[in-house]
């Protein structure tokens, strides 16, 4: 796998990058989502416009995916093929799915000119990950994801976004359909958090949602603690 960045780092940067990822993942027990993204009908598409072509539409595909991702999300082109793997580090697959859903919707219908060939963009996505990363090697969790756009994963189920489809493997699917925690768990938990192992456990236990923040929406969440803090005398305030 190579990322999608420039010709003469990109071999060396992919593997570090995505071991550091899993590393740190693994090592605070966060979740970590998977999406494989590659352009639907693609054998039909490159007869109709060309090896040559259908090369130049895939990097303008993973250019436009580039630039809706995140800057700690990972964008890697699978070998040599046209398939695309975004790994979102500290991500619930419920995030993961929100991605997938938004990225569909965003490039359904997009068109896009080759020459003389007017070309319609349309995806398949594929969501795979998992909740609270218990093995630091990426192989397993990329094989899968790769292995659901090809039907080859036993349990995945299909969404249709925008009459394009995404594939959630089984792990997805009970992730998705599991109740959330209710909200007195998760204060005594962050109490218990900020008492017990102090702030940068605290911080820790903070970062999957906030990592689901826009920076501008981080920045309005800093001051509204900042102003709460001064406001009230909390246990969480003290720590």
């Amino acid at each position: 796998m190579t990322a999608v960045t420039p010709k003469k780092r990109k071999e060396s940067h992919t593997p570090l990058a995505i071991h550091q990822v899993f590393s740190l993942c693994h090592r605070h027990q966060h979740p970590v989502s998977l999406l494989a993204i590659e352009m639907a009908d693609r054998e039909n598409l490159s007869a109709d416009i060309g090896a040559s072509r259908m090369d130049t539409l895939f990097r303008r595909l993973a250019s436009q995916l580039h630039a809706l991702k995140r800057c700690e999300d990972l964008l890697i082109t699978h070998g040599n093929s046209h398939t695309l793997l975004m790994v979102l580090p500290a991500t619930p697959l419920s995030g993961g799915q929100d991605l997938a859903r938004r990225l569909l919707a965003r490039l359904a219908g997009t068109e896009t000119q080759l020459d003389e060939f007017q070309v319609e963009i349309s995806l398949r996505i594929a969501l795979h990950g998992s909740e609270r990363l218990e093995n630091p090697d990426p192989q397993p969790l990329i094989e899968t994801t790769l292995a659901l756009l090809q039907g080859q994963v036993k349990g995945q189920v299909k969404e249709k976004i925008n009459g394009q489809p995404l594939l959630l493997s089984k792990t997805a699917k009970q992730a998705l359909a599991a109740p959330g925690k209710p909200v007195d768990d998760l204060v005594a938990n962050l109490v218990t958090q900020a008492t017990h192992k102090g702030g940068q456990a605290l911080l820790d236990s903070l970062k999957p949602a906030l990592s689901r923040l826009a920076e501008c929406d981080r920045l309005k969440l800093v001051d509204h603690l900042l102003n709460l803090s001064i406001r009230l005398d909390s246990r969480l305030s003290r720590h």
